[in-house]
């Protein structure tokens, strides 16, 4: 299936899923992205970190992120730091929710702190399902069938923060949004540099640009899953403290041309 297809293909199967398992949770719907995402191209691998460490037993990993994600680029490698939050009433104390826990902004904060520190680019991933109201940044997206959606998460702290007003939709933040197959579909996407990110995302600034792929990414990007070494996996999640993240992923996008699509040429905002 041509690149583009297969991610909207993704991404809508996502949106299906939410409809079919009523009240399916982040963690959930995030295993099932990352397992779709992996069956449609072997140049996309990831690790769950609890499958290689000892966790309490609890109801939650205990990780600050949901997913950490290196994309390759023929020049050069985009780190995202993904949160996760299942949106989808039209109305559901989103600020609130935004400032979790408890009122505090605390998982937000974390995020953009590490993210500062560490030059990596702060994501929300948005799991929700759009409506007829729906828009987003990009104009002409596919995004009605589509389930999942990235935001700056600098952007997002303006919500939290209440400078976007008090009463905030889930229109409001997919309105900050494009689709997550975006990243593939886009013509900007295809290029060497991927554009595409600094041009939609203001935290993709040129701190990301150099950066060299830590031993872990480089040992997934190289190393066919099936032979990942589980010894050597535990000792990288803990020489580079990876169980801050639930998830740990990789794709290689050095081979990826721009999309065929002429609609997308034509609709870049």
């Amino acid at each position: 299936m041509e690149h583009c297809a297969a991610h909207k293909k993704v991404t809508s199967e996502v949106k299906e899923f939410m409809q079919r398992v009523d009240g399916v949770g982040e963690e959930s719907i995030t295993d099932y992205l990352l397992w779709k995402w992996e069956k449609i191209n072997d140049k996309f691998k990831s690790i769950k970190v609890s499958s290689f460490t000892r966790q309490e037993e609890s109801s939650t990993s205990g990780a600050d992120f949901e997913m950490e994600v290196w994309l390759v680029g023929r020049n050069v490698n985009y780190p995202l730091v993904f949160q996760a939050k299942k949106f989808t009433k039209p109305y559901d104390a989103y600020v609130t929710k935004l400032r979790y826990p408890g009122n505090t902004k605390s998982q937000m904060d974390t995020l953009l702190k590490y993210s500062a520190s560490t030059g990596k680019i702060p994501f929300y991933a948005f799991y929700s399902i759009p409506d007829a109201k729906t828009e987003t940044m990009c104009a002409k997206n596919d995004a009605f069938d589509c389930g999942v959606f990235m935001a700056d998460a600098k952007v997002i702290e303006e919500f939290a923060d209440k400078k976007r007003g008090r009463k905030v939709s889930k229109n409001d933040l997919l309105k900050e949004s494009n689709p997550f197959h975006c990243m593939f579909c886009c013509p900007l996407a295809g290029k060497g540099d991927l554009e595409y990110f600094k041009h939609y995302f203001s935290s993709a600034g040129s701190e990301t640009l150099n950066q060299d792929l830590p031993e872990y990414a480089d040992y997934l990007l190289k190393v066919p899953v099936s032979e990942l070494d589980g010894e050597k996996l535990v000792q990288l999640i803990e020489k580079y403290n990876l169980k801050k993240f639930k998830h740990v992923a990789v794709y290689d996008m050095r081979q990826i041309e721009p999309s065929p699509h002429k609609e997308f040429n034509k609709t870049i905002r």
